[in-house]
């Protein structure tokens, strides 16, 4: 009978049961500002080169994600800092935690200046013209935004940013984090309509590369690897979905043993739903990549295609320069604004999130706590502490320079690559885990996934593993080269 009751208590516990929800929250958790850097990199690498190294980017993540949802499962970790506790041991998890929460809290300040300086350039450039029609109304308003730079700052972070930073769970983001897929999508069809126009006026630009590799390919590769960057939120996106959620589309009725009630079967409806969940988790993986794929070659693409030149901001290159523009003017300063600026008002909470997770697990862990104790207070003092510090920093500063550059790259290459090679090394990775370790006792389980592990695949897992380790090294002097010399501006 305890199955049967699995979505009411799924609903009482806060459970999430659509997997749209959990595609919202990932592809919000992914998308930022580096889509604006995608027609960069293709000009890099050309129209061909630019598609082929976002695939297999888009490939290895997205089997980063697959195999940090399973061991997520089959130790039951809430977040990505307790999978690594249960996996690696006590010095990689405080290792772990202190590189993820400095990328962490450089992302939270990057996001507040963003907004800000979002808010400075749409008062600056359209002011209250738009709204009033009166020119006085636009001086005063530039006036405004010009002598109270931080004020913007402080107003978006109390009146937006910190209630949504309060929210207890990745659930209750879903609205939010649907205007981060509207946005791509508003972009991307800006960008082929205008792409499209242009080809039809001008015809194909003879200077545009088809394909080009060598070092510039560490441009792009850069560029890629961290857009798709969400492997720190997919594992409490995980943790939050239901035990037997709804699929995309139908009725989402349960399997035939949880209808028939049968006590004989009952033992194993336990093990067949935990393995439906990690299928649909596969498939929110994929679904929310695969926006995100098709978005960012889009507007690589005709971003590529409008500006053989372009910048490594494509909405900088914008302009006047003919009627199509013009028409556009209005739509495509939504665009500059919204995408990248203003979805940081709500990608903030999303970083928040895991921050305050490692926080409190610190805590419970020093004061020997319950690790699933909630404490209200615990919550709001950790959420303000992060938030008042991340807000002093961004009033402080205008641009986070190299050293966030650095950190962030660190931060993204050990929790994109380096942690999943390893466990892909020790083996963790196995098929039946969402059968399997829910029927028999953890020492019992370890002992079928050794066993069951021939020679080949031991050998597959090994040096899978260390490509995956190599590569993300790879990309980690890559990233601090292009840092350090100044390739992307």
């Amino acid at each position: 009978m305890e199955a049967i009751t699995g979505l009411a208590q799924s609903k009482r516990n806060g459970k999430n049961e659509s997997p749209w929800v959990s595609v919202f929250n990932l592809c919000n958790a992914a998308i930022g500002a580096g889509v604006l850097s995608f027609p960069y990199g293709f000009r890099q690498t050309g129209v061909v080169g630019g598609l082929f190294f976002t695939g297999i980017i888009w490939v290895i993540e997205v089997f980063a994600l697959c195999l940090l949802v399973r061991v997520a499962e089959k130790y039951n970790s809430q977040s990505y800092q307790q999978l690594v506790l249960s996996v690696l041991g006590s010095k990689m998890a405080i290792i772990t935690s202190v590189t993820m929460i400095t990328f962490l809290i450089g992302s939270m300040i990057s996001y507040l200046i963003i907004t800000a300086n979002g808010a400075f350039r749409l008062g600056a450039q359209y002011g209250c013209s738009y709204f009033f029609g009166h020119a006085h109304f636009t001086v005063w308003w530039r006036y405004l935004i010009s002598a109270h730079h931080r004020v913007v700052i402080l107003f978006f972070a109390f009146v937006v940013i910190l209630p949504l930073a309060m929210k207890t769970t990745l659930k209750a983001l879903k609205y939010s984090s649907v205007i981060s897929i509207v946005m791509l999508t508003y972009l991307t069809i800006a960008l082929v309509i205008i792409g499209i126009s242009s080809l039809i006026s001008k015809g194909f630009p003879s200077d545009i590369l088809v394909w080009r590799a060598g070092q510039h390919a560490f441009i792009i590769i850069d560029i890629v690897v961290f857009a798709f960057q969400c492997h720190i939120q997919v594992v409490p996106i995980f943790a939050e979905l239901a035990e037997m959620p709804k699929p995309f589309f139908g009725n989402g009725k349960g399997p035939l043993e949880e209808r028939l009630l049968d006590d004989e079967v009952l033992s194993q409806v336990t093990s067949r739903q935990r393995s439906e969940r990690v299928k649909r988790m596969d498939a929110v993986i994929f679904v929310s990549m695969s926006i995100c794929l098709i978005g960012y070659c889009m507007v690589g693409e005709f971003g590529y295609l409008i500006f053989p030149d372009v910048d490594s901001d494509v909405l900088k290159n914008f302009g006047n320069a003919n009627v199509f523009m013009n028409f556009a003017r209005i739509g495509m300063a939504v665009v500059r604004n919204l995408p990248y600026r203003w979805v940081a008002m709500v990608c903030y909470p999303l970083q928040s999130h895991p921050a305050r997770s490692i926080v409190d697990d610190a805590y419970k862990a020093i004061s020997k706590a319950p690790v699933h104790a909630f404490s209200w207070t615990r919550h709001i003092v950790i959420t303000l502490i992060f938030f008042v510090s991340t807000l002093a920093v961004a009033l402080i500063i205008s641009d986070l320079g190299t050293v966030f550059s650095i950190v962030g790259s660190t931060g993204g290459v050990m929790v994109v690559f380096i942690i999943p090679g390893v466990l892909l090394i020790r083996g963790i990775y196995s098929p039946p885990v969402g059968y399997v370790q829910q029927t028999i006792d953890e020492e019992e389980a370890v002992k079928l996934s050794t066993s069951t592990r021939t020679g080949s695949q031991k050998c597959v897992q090994i040096v899978g593993g260390t490509l995956i380790i190599a590569f993300g090294l790879l990309i980690f002097s890559a990233t601090s080269y292009v840092t350090a010399t100044g390739m992307i501006s």
